[in-house]
């Protein structure tokens, strides 16, 4: 079992380690506490998808300490987060959820609460605004078309939504998919753009294979929180998603069958990206670790195989964010240190580190070639640093929420 200071934001709560006859105990079907590391978005934890409080029972000290302290929470839980797991965003301003640069790098989409706004990068000013939004926006992905932006979002442990939204046409109607039984986290479009890929923190991940339909199959095997998802870039291979559990499955993209399991991380799964060739990839971990892994295929004997060939120390406390840039030369995480760092994407070598944020950035993002990047999270604003330069060049203010008439 893993530490839970290890896994949780001080700012919330710091809780003792349990004694050692207490950890085997929890080995024997005991429950744990689970807490969220984004006091604004319940995204990070150890897995599952509820707060749960310790309820070790029997006799021992141990179990009578926890099941007090358990109380104690429990009411402090339900008078301020109203037993969702996660604590809403109080002002319009709120935290800064999903962040993503269109492929041509002219466009900074920025998720956050109850809104989407679209920067221009020449001029860093707002150009189009979404507030068909329920809550916070938790994740964001332009489709290869360039105009076309995946928006998920949703309340904790009620509901998920997903729709797509025609930057192009910012007053025409989303496309609304089915709604489901809990937020959307992570968001990938495949790169011909046929298929969606979803996480969501009831555990599953959606794939919608045939876009425009809102329809796939359910993908339920992992036993946390879905937080990481990703498509191969090569044709009819692979997709890959990561969750909570620590674990990163391999997906057939034909089959929709697991083939390959890494369990190499320590911590939740929050960050997945394809390296250029399609075989590689990288993932982010709350361990405060990046992988590299590679999937093969064997035309011979018609089976998949992996391995893990690289590991990076990243961040202090977990690393939060992972994205790269669209030439794949370069990657950038944000981590529980309050950092934003940018690594080469082969062989993880450090290029930069950003040590402008004063809290936790739950969003990062790099344009097409990776001279610019932007970070947001819980200070409700978006940093974009020139990379080359080594410079922070400006602060991006969210604008206040109006809501617009959507055409019916």
């Amino acid at each position: 079992m893993v530490n839970p200071q290890k896994h949780v934001n001080g700012k919330v709560l710091l809780l003792p380690t349990p004694p050692p006859d207490a950890l085997s105990s929890h080995e024997r079907g005991y429950h744990t506490t689970q807490f969220s590391r984004s006091p604004a978005f319940g995204r990070w934890g150890n897995g599952g998808n509820s707060v749960n409080l310790f309820t070790l029972g029997g006799t021992r000290e141990s179990g009578k300490f926890f099941s007090e302290l358990g109380k104690t929470l429990l009411l402090f839980l339900i008078l301020m987060l109203g037993f969702c797991g996660s604590v809403k965003a109080d002002s319009p301003k709120g935290a800064i959820g999903a962040l993503v640069f269109s492929p041509d790098g002219k466009q900074l989409a920025v998720g956050g609460y109850k809104e989407v706004v679209i920067f221009d990068t020449a001029s860093w000013k707002p150009t189009a605004v979404f507030t068909e939004v329920e809550e916070n926006v938790r994740s964001l992905a332009y489709h290869p078309d360039g105009h076309t932006l995946a928006i998920g979002s949703g309340l904790a442990a009620r509901t998920g939504d997903l729709c797509l939204w025609d930057t192009l046409a910012a007053a025409a109607k989303p496309r609304i998919f089915p709604p489901q039984k809990d937020t959307v986290e992570a968001l990938a479009f495949s790169k011909d753009g046929k298929a969606l890929l979803a996480g969501s923190n009831d555990s599953k991940a959606h794939l919608y294979a045939n876009l425009p339909y809102e329809f796939g199959p359910v993908l339920d095997e992992h036993n946390g929180r879905v937080h990481a998802v990703a498509f191969s870039p090569r044709q009819d291979f692979v997709f890959v998603t990561g969750a909570m559990d620590k674990v990163v499955k391999v997906w057939d993209v034909k089959s929709h069958q697991t083939v390959v399991n890494f369990d190499q991380s320590e911590g939740g799964i929050s960050g997945l990206v394809f390296l250029p060739n399609g075989l590689q990839f990288v993932g982010a971990s709350l361990d405060g670790r990046l992988f590299w892994w590679q999937v093969d295929y064997n035309e011979r004997k018609h089976i998949y195989s992996g391995a893990h060939y690289r590991t990076v120390s990243a961040h202090d406390g977990g690393v939060l964010s992972l994205a790269i840039s669209s030439d794949g030369a370069r990657l950038i995480t944000a981590g529980q240190d309050n950092l934003v760092k940018i690594w080469k994407a082969d062989d993880g070598g450090p290029i930069k580190d950003f040590k402008d944020c004063k809290q936790p950035c739950y969003a990062v993002a790099l344009n097409s070639k990776g001279s610019l990047a932007a970070a947001g999270g819980e200070e409700g604003v978006v940093r974009i640093w020139d990379v080359e330069a080594n410079k922070l060049l400006i602060t991006l203010e969210m604008p206040p929420i109006i809501r617009t008439a959507v055409a019916k």
